[in-house]
Formats: structure tokens, C-alpha cells, sequence
């Protein structure tokens, strides 16, 4: 009973919990802006394999309006919100939190790690054959690719090649 009463009090509040609720998801985008631009002023081998993975795999650019508009939407709405309401709107600006924070950590991996591992990831589910035509170009344009990761890029390659043919062999 207690932690209900807890919960309904902060939740009847609008003012400084409002004012936390945006300034952390606008502090988790001014840590991402400058993260971005580095990362995309990056212009080595691989230049567009790389933008395709940043943008499919580190930061899921398909869905980063969503998390905003999970981040801020609940904000937006909060003063006219019922207080039974709110919980749920706390709940969708948590989760919209949760996924930009991983974002800033899928970036910091990307910076920091190992490239070839989310490169390796990306060729191996890519299906949409325009990207699929450009990210295999930069691999094999890239000059110093060392042995064992050449021979990664080719094995995923075989097996892509052998995945179409298969299907263009079901289609016909």
C-alpha cells in the first residue's frame, strides 16, 4: 500500500518530474550527436559497407524516430494525462531511454571493437539486393584485407550467392 501511494504521488507530479524526464533524453542525444558525427567522418576501406552497418545495425536508423517519439510523446502528453495514464507513458519513455542508450553503446562497441564482427553480422543477414550489390563492392574494392577475414567475407559470400540461386531456382 505504501509503494502505491509512492508511485501516485510521483505520478501526480508534473513539474520537476517532467523537467528530468526531457532533460535525460536530451542529454542521451547531445551525447549522441557528436558520437554520430565521428563516426560517419570516419573514411577508410569499406566506406559504404561501413554506413550500411552504422546505419542497419548501430543505430537502427529504421527505428530511431520511434524511439524519440517513445522518449518525448509521453512528455507531450503528460499534463493532460490521466495520473493512471502516466505509468504506462513512464513506461514507453523508459523504453525509449532504454534503446537510445543502446545506441550510444552499439556506437561505443563500433569505435572501439571489433569491426569485422558487426561487418561479418550485417553481410550475413543482408537481403535487399541493392544494398547487398553496394556493401559487397566496398568489400572487395577494400585493399589489406587480411587472410582470415577475406576468407570470412568469402565464405559468407559462397553462401549468399548459394541463397539466391536457390531462390531464384523456387521462383522459376
Amino acid at each position: 500500500m505504501i509503494m502505491y501511494e509512492f508511485i501516485y504521488s510521483i505520478l501526480k507530479q508534473s513539474g520537476d518530474l517532467l523537467n528530468i524526464l526531457g532533460m535525460v533524453g536530451i542529454a542521451l542525444l547531445t551525447v549522441l550527436i557528436p558520437i554520430a558525427v565521428a563516426i560517419f567522418n570516419d573514411k577508410k576501406d569499406f566506406e559504404v559497407l561501413d554506413r550500411n552497418v552504422i546505419l542497419d545495425h548501430v543505430v537502427n536508423a529504421r527505428y530511431f524516430l520511434i524511439y524519440l517519439a517513445l522518449v518525448y510523446t509521453p512528455i507531450l502528453l503528460w499534463a493532460s494525462s490521466p495520473y493512471s495514464l502516466r505509468f504506462l507513458e513512464l513506461v514507453a519513455w523508459g523504453v525509449g531511454i532504454y534503446f537510445i542508450a543502446m545506441v550510444l553503446i552499439n556506437s561505443y562497441h563500433w569505435m572501439k571493437g571489433n569491426k569485422f564482427m558487426l561487418r561479418f553480422d550485417y553481410l550475413r543477414k543482408l537481403n535487399n539486393p541493392k544494398d547487398m550489390e553496394e556493401s559487397w563492392r566496398s568489400v572487395w574494392e577494400a585493399k589489406n584485407i587480411n587472410t582470415q577475414n577475406e576468407k570470412e567475407f568469402f565464405t559468407i559470400f559462397s553462401t549468399s550467392i548459394d541463397n539466391l540461386l536457390k531462390n531464384n531456382d523456387r521462383e522459376t
